[in-house]
């Protein structure tokens, strides 16, 4: 109880700092940033270039930490009137390797698939790797444009980042593609000068032929959700239905024979588990699980034999999309089941009770969230090791120190819908106008988006946009309901057209952080950050 309460107090002079600290970072932050012409630019590199790479990098326009010097050119990325470019100054193999235009000697490459694939090539840092057993954390970018700003936070703390991640079924509401994920993140560690290592998710990966796809796109994780093969009918079975239903299985014998007359007790500090499977716990166990776990095997080895080994891509196993949560019996039995077919994964995601919806806190009793996931730790610990993985993670503030305690610091958390909800406290600030226009039109649409997700919002709790006053916009981003608003109409608001086929919103959203993008990049610091820190990761 006291160790409640202490939390509980850490927890709200966390939020009054952090509210002294978002006035602070408000008001320090730059105003819209400037653009140059191609043709002004060229002049201004031209001339740098004979001095060296310290002097190119203070040409106004040009990102310093992005200058990189390879076979015989100089290479930067920089802010135009016609948008970022890769700028390129000299020739050989690796200056030949990218297409642009030409402009006083000057190569202004945009930042395109096939310069993308050339980057890659020639600075291998920026393309993602598998993480292997090391905690990570993923920051999805429905944008494409966050990664500097994740950078930024990632910079300060020991932990991999995982920059590329988006689920498939994001893909189609933000109107970019796997493929344009994989570059941004590139892109973005260009430009921010990282030259460390990254992995890419392939996020809820439901077919063998999206993870083999995405595989060939340069996706080094792999999330798979196998809800669908979930039979979750079975856990209302009576006993006798369930050990008949049980012996259905063409592996029932096999199955049962791994379990029978076993039991694991597990203990780690204050935690135990002990499980055993009477008949008709193994019975519904099997019932529940079986077909998903023939179904993340079968990807797992079509994967293993498309990239020649496990070493060379991240398999995490998805259980959490389901209506129940995941039990200790559960989570022992997909785990015993997978690694008898020979399947190696680095993390799991069991369904956690209490609610985790997107982009607020977590909703629940924590201390049963503690117990509960305590366990799943345990259990992780004992099997692999292998590491927990927290979906819907973003600003679950209050239990992540639990997580990062209870496993160690070693766990894997998802994030994304809280990027692009810094984007929009960016409109907010800088664009009142396009944010209000936003926030009528989110109104609108609210019902027929919430239909895919789990949300308790209450739009009678949001005030009318018209009797704010411009400074009060960006509250709204702190507050429960507002934020959901916003949340969960991302798709609306980016792929909205009008009657002659214009975005309504999209090109004016990037318009916008493209202006704001270093007030973004720093906000982005400060909310990824304020993440990684509750959690406990180590700093550097």
């Amino acid at each position: 109880m006291l160790a409640a309460v202490e939390n509980i107090a850490q927890f709200q002079l966390w939020k009054f700092l952090w509210k002294i600290l978002e006035r602070k970072v408000l008001n320090k932050m730059n105003g819209k940033l400037g653009k140059v012409s191609q043709s002004e630019l060229a002049g201004k590199v031209g001339a740098a270039v004979g001095e060296g790479a310290d002097a190119l990098a203070k040409v106004d326009g040009v990102y310093r930490s992005s200058v990189k010097y390879a076979d015989g050119a100089f290479f930067c990325l920089a802010r135009t009137e016609e948008g970022k470019r890769l700028v390129v100054l000299g020739k050989g193999k690796a200056a030949d390797s990218f297409t642009g235009e030409v402009v006083s000697g000057v190569k202004f490459c945009p930042l395109n698939a096939e310069n993308a694939a050339a980057l890659r090539e020639h600075f291998p840092w920026t393309a993602p790797v598998p993480i292997g057993k090391r905690a990570s954390f993923g920051t999805g970018d429905r944008l494409g444009v966050a990664t500097p700003g994740h950078l930024r936070a990632f910079g300060s703390y020991e932990i991999f980042p995982v920059l590329a991640q988006q689920s498939m079924r994001e893909l189609g509401r933000t109107g970019r593609t796997a493929q344009d994920v994989i570059d941004g993140a590139g892109w973005g560690a260009f430009e921010a000068g990282y030259v460390g290592t990254f992995a890419a998710d392939a996020d809820h990966i439901k077919k063998i032929n999206e993870a083999l796809d995405c595989y060939r796109l340069g996706f080094t994780m792999f999330t798979i959700d196998a809800s669908d093969q979930i039979n979750l009918e079975a856990v209302h079975l009576s006993d006798e239905e369930a050990s008949a239903g049980f012996k259905q299985i063409p592996l029932y014998q096999e199955i049962r024979d791994r379990y029978a007359g076993k039991s694991w007790n597990l203990s780690h500090g204050d935690s135990r588990v002990n499980i055993t499977f009477s008949d008709a716990e193994l019975a519904r166990c099997a019932l529940v699980y079986h077909e998903a776990v023939e179904h993340m095997a079968a990807l797992y080895h079509e994967l293993r034999k498309t990239s020649g080994g496990e070493s060379n891509f991240d398999f995490e196993v998805s259980v959490d999309e389901t209506e129940t949560d995941t039990t200790e019996h559960d989570h022992l039995f997909v785990a015993t089941e997978l690694a008898a077919r020979g399947v190696k994964w680095q993390s799991l995601a069991p369904k956690f009770t209490g609610q985790f919806q997107k982009g607020i806190d977590y909703i629940g009793d924590r201390g049963k969230f503690e117990q509960q996931f305590a366990a799943h730790a345990l259990i992780a610990e004992n099997l692999g090791p292998y590491k927990v993985s927290v979906h819907s993670g973003s600003d679950k503030f209050s239990i992540f120190p639990l997580v990062g305690r209870r496993t160690g610091g070693y766990f894997h958390l998802k994030t994304a819908g809280t990027s692009w909800l810094e984007a929009v406290r960016v409109i907010a600030v800088k664009n009142p106008a396009l944010y209000r226009r936003m926030h009528k039109f989110a109104l609108e649409h609210f019902e027929q988006d919430r239909a895919s997700y789990h949300v308790t919002t209450n739009l009678a709790e949001i005030p009318p946009v018209d009797s704010l006053a411009d400074s009060e916009l960006p509250g709204l981003m702190e507050k429960v309901h507002s934020r959901q608003l916003l949340h969960i109409t991302y798709g609306s608001l980016l792929s909205s057209r009008d009657s002659a086929g214009a975005f309504l919103f999209r090109d004016e959203i990037y318009a916008a952080l493209y202006d704001y993008e270093e007030t973004y990049y720093q906000m982005l610091e400060r909310h990824i950050g304020r993440h990684l820190e509750t959690l406990g990761v180590k700093s550097v």
